[in-house]
């Protein structure tokens, strides 16, 4: 009995530590006062995962999920004459004298929805506002005068390649073209005129940090901003998921 139990230790420690070593070795046979016994096994064959299957499940798959994005954005690209093209702006209105005009303020705020096609395509539209905001001031008591104003809205289709998805963290790249409407003022007290001109954005690289909930950081060039900055959510309509 002393040497069974030795012998089915023996198989049982040679089936974990040296599994290769044991498949050539299915049955063992010996005697003892007793008798004959013969003892057959299947050895242990530990699941082994490949690097490239380790590489793989740490990929993040977005096919099939909608993404929402709100954000802010600095140095907008905008086509229209009078306006603010990367925060450049030369004034065409007419100056009333002893009067100071103020650095002008500039916003933009971006709004984007789309949906991953695939792991690595993304397509969707864009709606980016900019507006422009000017004190003009008297030059002897510094009381407000007037005020120009500048207000553009930009439309555009949009496609994204994400080119690496790990873990929480997704990079890309990407590409728009649309149009864009401005409402401003070509000369001081003057009637509101409006613009429609192409416009375009392209982003050189842009980062996203989340799964669901997420914030994007992207840099580019465009409608959108040079720099653009927000927080965004990513759902899925399929319940299988």
């Amino acid at each position: 009995m002393k040497r069974l139990t030795t012998l089915l230790l023996g198989i049982a420690l040679l089936s974990v530590i040296a599994p290769d070593e044991a498949v050539a070795q299915k049955s063992y046979s010996f005697e003892d006062s007793l008798g004959r016994y013969d003892v057959s096994f299947t050895p242990h064959e530990p699941t082994r995962t490949t690097r490239t299957e380790s590489v793989k499940s740490q990929r993040t798959d977005l096919t099939g999920h909608h993404e929402v994005r709100l954000g802010i954005a600095y140095n907008p690209y905008t086509p229209h004459d009078y306006a603010p093209n990367f925060q450049w702006c030369n004034y065409p209105l007419d100056i009333p004298k002893n009067t100071i005009v103020g650095n002008t303020r500039w916003y933009t705020v971006n709004g984007d929805y789309g949906y991953w096609f695939r792991r690595w395509l993304y397509v969707g539209g864009v709606a980016s506002w900019t507006g422009g905001f000017n004190r003009i001031s008297s030059a002897i008591d510094h009381r407000r005068v007037d005020a120009y104003n500048y207000n553009a809205l930009t439309l555009m289709p949009i496609v994204r390649f994400a080119w690496l998805n790990r873990g929480i963290v997704q990079l890309y790249s990407g590409v728009g073209i649309g149009g864009s409407v401005a409402i401003y003022e070509p000369t001081l007290k003057g009637p509101l005129a409006t613009s429609w001109k192409m416009n375009f954005d392209v982003t050189f690289i842009g980062i996203t940090v989340g799964k669901r909930w997420f914030g994007y950081f992207d840099i580019g060039a465009g409608g959108r901003g040079t720099i653009s900055a927000g927080a965004g959510y990513r759902f899925t309509t399929n319940t299988k998921r």
